[in-house]
C-alpha cells in the first residue's frame, strides 16, 4: 500500500473527473463513493450530499453456509480496507484461510470496475463463493449495465490464487467491454431504474492495464507524500493520509475554460474559487508541488475576469451580486496571497512565479479600481466576496448579494491588502522587477489598518461609513451563535503585517464558530502564529486535528451517518450529529496544514539565497511524555527530501533531521519570537544525519549548505 499504511476505514470517495456542475441545480456525472449499506462502490446522483438516486456494484459472499450481503454481515467477519487512495478503493476480509481483496476503480468516465483477488493460505482446499451484485435506487439519469461474470465460485487449493473483473457501465458500452455486439438489442430500451446484466465479456487485458496505471500513479504520489511515524495518536497517520488523498481527488483535468489541471475544492459542485483553490494547492504542494503550481496557474491564467470570479468549469457564473456583476473572493478570504507566497517558498521556482505574477498584479489592480470607496478604503461589493455569506457584521439584512460597498470598511480588507502588497513587493524583488508601487501600497494600507484600531476597546474594528463611527454590537443579529461585530476571526489579520494586538484579544477567538470552519481556523492560526504565539497555536491545532481525525477514520456509520469516513468533511462541528455539510471537501483537509505547519512547526523561510527553513515546535502537553518520538517522513522542500523527528527529552526536544540522498552541512540560528534577532548560532559537519535541541514554542532557522 502506498505510504506503508496497513489498514483504513472501508469508506470513502473515488476521484470522478466526469462529474461536472454548470449551476447549483445542474450537475452531471455523479459522485463516486463507497456504499454506506453494502460492500461496494456507487455513483450517487446528483451529489453525495443529497442523493436522489444511485447505481453501483457490490459484493456478497457465502461462508460456511452463512450469506454475507450487508455491511453489518461483512463487519462481523472482519471487513477492512488495505488499499485506499483517490484512485482505488479497497475492501478486504480473511476467513478460514481465504484472503479476499476487492479493488474498485474507474476504468474510464463511465465504467466502474472491481478487481477481485482470492488467495488460499489454508493447508487444505477451501471453497470460495463471491457474487457481483447490482445495486440501484431511484431513477439514475443514465442506463447502467453490468458486464462480466456474475460470481467467482471455485475450490482453491493451498497456495492457489484466483482473479476476476466485473464492471458496471453507464450510457454506451465502454472500453471495458470487448464487443457491444453481444448485447441484446432490447437493453437500450430498458428503464433506468434497474441495472441490467448483459452478456458482454470484459476485456481483462484493458482492465489490468488501467488498474496497473493507477497503481503506478499512486506509488508516484506516495513517494513524495509526507506520512507520520512514531508515537502519534493511532488515528492520526490515517487521517493525514485521507487529507492528502482528498486534496488530490479534487484536482480536475483540463476542460471547459480551463486549459490545464485546476483545483475544484469540493467534489459535489466542482468550481473555480481563488480562496479555497490556493489553500488546497498549498496543501498539495507538500506532496506534489509541480501539480499544485500548474493548478494555481490555471486559476489565474484562465479566469474570465481579472478578479477571478467564482465559476463552474465551463465558465458559468455562480456568484453574482444583486446588480449582476460577477464576484470572486477577496484578498482576505483564506489568505490567498499568503498561500501563493508559501507555494513559491517551497520550490523557489522563479519561472512559475514569473507566470503567476502578472495575473496577481491584474487581480489587485482590479480590486484597487472596482472595490475602493471615495476615500480609497477597500470595501466589499457584497458578502459573497467576503466568504462570510450573509454576515450581519457586513450586511445587517443578512443578504449575500446586496450592495454593501457604501456601508462598511472592514478591517480585514485593509490589513490583507497591506499583506498582499508586501507579498507582491517580495515577488517583484525575487523577479528583479520594480517594487516601489507595492511598498507604497503596503505603507498606505498599513496606515489605514492602524486607524481602525480602537484604543479604548483594545482591538481593530470595522468602520461604518455613513455613521462615521466604529461598528457597534449586533448581538440581536447573531452569526453562528455569536455577536459578529464583537467577535470576528478576520479582525486578527493585522497581525499578518506585524501590527500589535493583545494576546487576550487573540485567544478570545479560539472558540466556536471560528474553530469549527477551516477557513476561519486558518485565518486565526496564521494570524496568531505571525505574532509568535506558537505554543498556543499548537494546542489549538492538536485539539482540532484529534477531533476531526477520530471522525474521518471511524470504521462504521451506524452511530453517526455523516460525514462519511475516508475523506475530509466540509466543516468540523463539536457535535458531529449536527453535521449537514458535504464530503470530499478540500478545505476540510486543512488539518494537514495545521499538523505540519503549526503543530509540528515546519515552516517556509523568506530567505531565498539557499536552502533555509524555520522550525517552531509546538507539541502540546498531551504529547510530551518522555522518550516519545514524533516524526514526519518525506518532507520535501526546495528539492531536498528528508525525514524530521522530534524525541521528547526531560527538558527539551531532540530534533533529528535525516537527509535521504545527499549530505549537507547544517547550521541552526535561534531567533526571537519576532524573527528579527538571532540569539544563538550552531553548526554541524557535512553529513546525512543531523541532531540538535529545541524547546516548545521556540523559533529556529535551519540552513543546509
Amino acid at each position: 500500500m502506498p505510504g506503508n499504511l496497513d489498514e483504513f476505514t472501508p469508506f470513502g470517495y473515488l476521484r470522478n473527473p466526469a462529474h461536472r456542475a454548470t449551476s447549483w441545480s445542474e450537475t452531471r456525472g455523479g459522485n463516486l463513493r463507497a456504499a454506506p449499506d453494502y460492500v461496494g462502490v456507487e455513483w450517487v446522483y446528483p451529489v453525495g450530499r443529497d442523493p436522489i438516486s444511485r447505481a453501483g456494484l457490490g459484493l456478497e459472499t457465502t461462508i460456511g453456509g452463512r450469506a454475507c450481503g450487508t455491511r453489518a454481515d461483512f463487519e462481523a467477519i472482519g471487513l477492512t480496507s488495505r488499499y485506499h487512495t483517490s484512485s482505488i478503493l479497497g475492501f478486504d476480509w480473511r476467513v478460514d484461510g481465504l484472503v479476499v481483496e476487492a479493488r474498485f476503480f474507474l476504468m474510464d468516465d463511465d465504467s466502474l470496475c472491481v478487481r477481485l483477488t482470492a488467495r488460499s493460505h489454508a493447508v487444505e482446499s477451501r471453497r470460495l463463493d463471491v457474487r457481483f451484485v447490482d445495486h440501484v435506487e431511484g431513477e439514475p439519469p443514465e442506463a447502467h449495465t453490468r458486464i462480466g461474470p456474475t460470481r467467482m465460485e471455485a475450490t482453491l487449493a493451498p497456495g492457489e490464487e484466483r482473479r476476476a473483473y466485473a464492471a458496471v457501465t453507464r450510457g454506451a458500452t465502454s472500453s471495458a467491454s470487448q464487443a457491444a455486439s453481444h448485447s441484446p438489442p432490447e437493453v437500450a430500451s430498458r428503464p433506468r431504474s434497474a441495472v441490467e446484466a448483459v452478456a458482454i465479456q470484459l476485456d481483462t487485458a484493458t482492465c489490468d492495464s488501467a488498474f496497473e496505471d493507477l497503481l503506478v500513479e499512486d506509488e508516484r504520489f506516495a513517494a513524495s507524500c509526507p506520512t507520520l511515524v512514531g508515537d502519534w495518536p493511532a488515528h492520526w497517520r490515517e487521517g493525514l493520509h485521507h487529507d492528502f488523498q482528498t486534496t488530490r481527488l479534487l484536482v480536475q483535468p483540463p476542460g471547459g475554460i480551463l486549459q490545464d489541471v485546476w483545483p475544484a475544492w469540493m467534489a459535489a459542485w466542482p468550481r473555480v474559487v481563488l480562496a479555497e483553490g490556493t489553500l488546497d494547492m498549498l496543501r498539495l504542494a507538500y506532496a506534489d508541488p509541480a501539480l499544485a503550481q500548474r493548478a494555481v496557474l490555471s486559476l489565474f491564467r484562465d479566469a474570465p475576469q481579472p478578479n477571478i470570479p467564482c465559476v463552474f468549469g465551463g465558465g458559468e457564473s455562480n456568484m453574482l451580486a444583486a446588480d449582476g456583476s460577477r464576484c470572486g473572493t477577496s484578498p482576505a478570504w483564506c489568505l490567498p496571497f499568503l498561500n501563493l507566497e508559501l507555494v513559491y517558498l517551497r520550490t523557489l521556482d522563479r519561472a512559475w512565479l514569473a507566470q503567476v505574477y502578472p495575473h496577481a498584479v491584474a487581480y489587485l489592480e482590479w480590486w484597487l479600481e472596482h472595490r475602493v470607496d471615495g476615500q480609497g478604503w477597500f470595501v466589499y461589493k457584497c458578502t459573497w466576496e467576503s466568504g462570510e455569506d450573509g454576515n450581519p457584521r457586513l450586511d445587517p439584512t443578512g443578504s449575500g448579494d446586496a450592495d454593501i460597498s457604501d456601508r462598511v470598511r472592514p478591517v480585514e480588507l485593509q490589513a490583507t491588502l497591506a499583506h498582499a502588497a508586501n507579498v507582491m513587493a517580495f515577488f517583484a524583488e525575487e523577479l528583479g522587477l520594480p517594487a516601489e508601487r507595492w511598498h507604497a501600497l503596503e505603507d498606505d494600507y498599513r496606515g489605514r489598518t492602524r486607524r481602525m484600531f480602537d484604543a479604548d476597546a483594545g482591538r481593530y474594528r470595522d468602520w461604518l461609513i455613513a455613521e462615521q463611527r466604529f461598528s457597534g454590537a449586533c448581538a440581536d443579529r447573531p452569526y453562528w451563535g455569536v455577536d459578529p461585530c464583537r467577535y470576528s476571526a478576520q479582525s486578527l489579520t493585522p497581525l499578518l503585517v506585524g501590527e500589535p494586538l493583545a494576546e487576550d484579544e487573540i485567544w478570545r477567538h479560539a472558540c466556536p464558530p471560528w474553530t469549527l470552519w477551516p477557513s476561519w481556523t486558518y485565518s486565526l492560526v496564521e494570524s496568531a502564529a505571525a505574532a509568535g504565539h506558537y505554543a498556543r497555536v499548537g494546542a489549538l491545532a492538536f485539539e482540532t486535528i484529534d477531533r476531526v481525525y477520530r471522525v474521518t477514520t471511524r470504521r462504521d456509520v451506524v452511530g453517526l451517518a455523516r460525514p462519511m469516513p475516508g475523506s475530509a468533511p466540509e466543516f468540523w462541528p463539536e457535535d458531529w450529529r449536527t453535521y449537514g455539510g458535504s464530503d470530499a471537501y478540500g478545505w476540510g483537509a486543512t488539518t494537514a496544514n495545521l499538523l505540519i505547519r503549526h503543530l509540528f512547526g515546519f515552516k517556509e523561510s523568506r530567505q531565498t539565497d539557499g536552502w533555509v527553513a524555520e522550525l517552531t515546535p509546538a507539541l502540546p502537553p498531551a504529547l510530551l511524555s518522555q522518550g516519545t518520538r514524533y516524526g514526519i517522513r518525506r518532507l520535501n522542500y526546495r528539492d531536498v527530501t528528508f525525514d524530521l523527528t522530534y524525541i521528547v527529552d526531560p527538558h527539551a526536544i531532540t530534533v533529528s533531521m535525516d537527509l535521504r540522498r545527499e549530505p549537507h552541512e547544517l547550521s541552526i540560528e535561534r531567533l526571537d519570537a519576532g524573527g528579527s534577532r538571532v540569539v544563538a548560532t550552531e553548526t554541524s559537519l557535512k553529513g546525512l544525519s543531523h541532531t540538535f535541541q529545541a524547546q516548545v514554542g521556540e523559533r529556529l532557522r535551519v540552513r543546509l549548505e
